[in-house]
């Protein structure tokens, strides 16, 4: 029976973009309003990697591919 090394299920990462750098700083002082656009690097990701085998990340640049490597790494 194969062995899976690497298995995500639904994974998803969130950033948050800021229009002015001020922003950040507004919203930590004065919470309950987000100043701040929600921008998906990764939604919803689903991989499993058996022992041996070997996946290649392809896309754009800003898809998300460094993205989804630093999740897998867990850094």
């Amino acid at each position: 029976m194969p062995e899976t090394v690497i298995s995500l299920q639904n994974v998803s990462k969130c950033f948050k973009r800021y229009r002015h750098p001020v922003d950040r700083l507004k919203e930590i002082l004065l919470p309950g309003k987000s100043r701040a656009d929600e921008f998906w690097a990764v939604q919803n990701i689903n991989i499993e990697i058996e022992r041996g085998h070997t996946l290649g990340i392809v896309g754009r640049n800003g898809s998300g591919k460094s993205t989804l490597l630093q999740i897998i790494v867990g850094t």
